[in-house]
Parts: C-alpha cells; sequence; structure tokens
C-alpha cells in the first residue's frame, strides 16, 4: 500500500508541476558559426557574384565586337555594290575599245584579208552588233616602197577590203567609213622587212557612239 502511495504522490507532484507552468527542460544554446566557416561562405557567395559578372561582361563584349565586325562587313559589301559594277563596266568598255582598234596587216602589194585578220574582225564584227550605235572609220596604210600615188590607191583598197568584209558579215555599211594614209604615217621607222610587216595595215578609230561598250 505504502508503494503504491509513492507513485500516486509523484505523478501528482508532476501533474501539478505542469499546471503551474513549470519550465520545459533546457534545449542546448544554439553554437556560434566559427569565423572561419563564415569567410568561407561569404567568399564563396562574392566569388559567384564575380563569376556571373564576368559571364555577362564576356557575353556583352561579344555581341559588340560581333555588331562591329557586322557593321564593317556592311560598309564593305556595300562599298563593293557601289563601286564595282560602275569599275566593271567602265573596265569591259574599255577592252572592247581596244579590240576594236585591233589593226589587221597584209602581205606586200596585196589587200586580202589573211586568216589571223579575219579572225580579228569576227570580233569586231561580234562587238559592232552588240553596240548598234558605234561607227568606225577605216584607214588603209602602206609600207614605204613604191610610189606615193600607187600607195594611196593600196591603201584604199585594204580599207575597202576590211569594209567589204564587215558587211558581209552583217554590219551596216553606213557605220563604215574608209580612208587611206599610203605610206604617210607609219608605225614603225625602220627600212627592214618587219618594220614594213607592221606598217601594212589597217587602222580602226571609233568616229562617234562608243561609250560605253557592252557585250549583250
Amino acid at each position: 500500500m505504502r508503494t503504491t502511495s509513492f507513485r500516486f504522490t509523484i505523478a501528482g507532484v508532476a501533474l501539478a508541476a505542469a499546471c503551474h507552468g513549470a519550465p520545459p527542460p533546457e534545449t542546448p544554446a544554439p553554437q556560434p558559426i566559427p569565423e572561419v566557416a563564415l569567410q568561407t561562405h561569404t567568399h564563396d557567395s562574392l566569388a559567384g557574384v564575380r563569376h556571373a559578372d564576368s559571364v555577362e561582361w564576356a557575353r556583352q563584349l561579344q555581341v559588340a565586337e560581333r555588331a562591329y565586325f557586322d557593321s564593317v562587313e556592311q560598309v564593305r559589301l556595300a562599298g563593293e555594290t557601289a563601286a564595282g559594277p560602275a569599275s566593271s563596266e567602265s573596265t569591259v568598255s574599255d577592252q572592247l575599245r581596244e579590240e576594236l582598234g585591233v589593226m589587221v596587216h597584209f602581205d606586200f602589194a596585196l589587200d586580202q584579208v589573211l586568216p589571223d585578220g579575219r579572225t580579228a574582225l569576227d570580233r569586231k564584227v561580234a562587238i559592232l552588233k552588240a553596240n548598234p550605235t558605234v561607227r568606225l572609220q577605216i584607214t588603209g596604210a602602206c609600207d614605204e616602197r613604191g610610189s606615193d600615188r600607187y600607195n594611196v590607191v593600196l591603201g584604199e583598197r585594204r580599207a575597202t577590203a576590211v569594209r567589204r568584209y564587215l558587211v558581209e558579215n552583217g554590219i551596216d555599211v553606213g557605220r563604215l567609213d574608209e580612208a587611206s594614209s599610203g605610206e604617210k604615217s607609219p608605225i614603225d621607222a625602220g627600212s627592214d622587212e618587219a618594220a614594213w610587216a607592221r606598217n601594212r595595215r589597217a587602222e580602226f578609230v571609233i568616229v562617234s557612239g562608243d561609250m560605253p561598250l557592252a557585250m549583250k
């Protein structure tokens, strides 16, 4: 009976203590974070911020550089677009003018157009057909041998032979003028076979409609 009463007494004390707001058993107080750990955490956080800033800065730099080089390339292409066609057109026109001016040569005392002369004239036909406003003057010439009168007539025959060839290949006769310089305008002042061969020729000068020339 005493044992039972003792147990009830202990339980009653505990119940009373609970009812009167007795403090609960103490819990361990929070321990401060070591300074080293706090410094490490702070350093890692700042490093993360710096890394993020560096990545963003690098990205913006790449965008700026790309925009710069794109603008430079656009300017270059615009310059080529503006200057290219005009430059190309001028170059083509100059080349065609040169081809129209290529001389045709003849054998001694003859006015027949030679095979290499026909090749040059065929090219002139193509250019003249592509540029219908061009008008040419054809001038026949001779070397120094023979009389002045003879060489003037021979020069006329050579110009006529060239003109006939062009007309037979589709060029309007009204676009072709004839002349003869005889022996009076040599392109080589020598007195040997090489000089004479160069002086036996037909020359071509554009009279009108020469700019710009093009091949259609």
